[in-house]
């Protein structure tokens, strides 16, 4: 019943238009494998999940979000998603949604505290990523960003 409660309250709000939904796209591994736990001969799968819950978490510093769906890996022409190349590139795309509006926004930027909030956190590189990084760590607002945030 617990599950069907919670998904009842999300379609209430949704009718109600108190969800704000958001996007990213990553050039990091987020998979969310479920791997919670150091196993042998599964030391890959628990690193992604590790990236997936740093993103969890940091999302979570300003409040509880909503997923429907897991991140999910696609490869796009990377001006498409947001970055500043031409290039096919594989990206991780993950969708979510806050209750409380204008969450994210500062001076006009639907995503401006996203930003903040993820620039120079750590993750766990060399999974599948397709581009390599000069550093472990989250990149919203040098040259080359790692990861972009949309408002939907």
């Amino acid at each position: 019943m617990g599950r069907l409660s919670l998904l009842l309250k999300q379609a209430f709000l949704r009718l109600l238009n108190m969800f704000m939904d958001y996007k990213l796209y990553t050039l990091v591994d987020i998979t969310n494998t479920g791997q919670h736990r150091f196993e042998e001969g599964k030391e890959e799968s628990r690193w992604r999940e590790q990236n997936f819950q740093t993103v969890m978490q940091t999302l979570g510093i300003r409040s509880n979000i909503i997923y429907n769906h897991k991140p999910e890996m696609i490869e796009l022409r990377g001006r498409l998603a947001g970055f500043d190349t031409d290039e096919v590139i594989r990206v991780w795309r993950f969708d979510w949604s806050t209750e409380r509006d204008f969450l994210y926004e500062r001076d006009g930027d639907p995503v401006a505290f996203l930003k903040d909030d993820f620039h120079l956190v750590p993750y766990i590189a060399n999974l599948s990523e397709m581009m390599q990084q000069k550093y472990a760590v989250f990149n919203t607002k040098e040259v080359r960003p790692n990861i972009v945030f949309h408002k939907k």
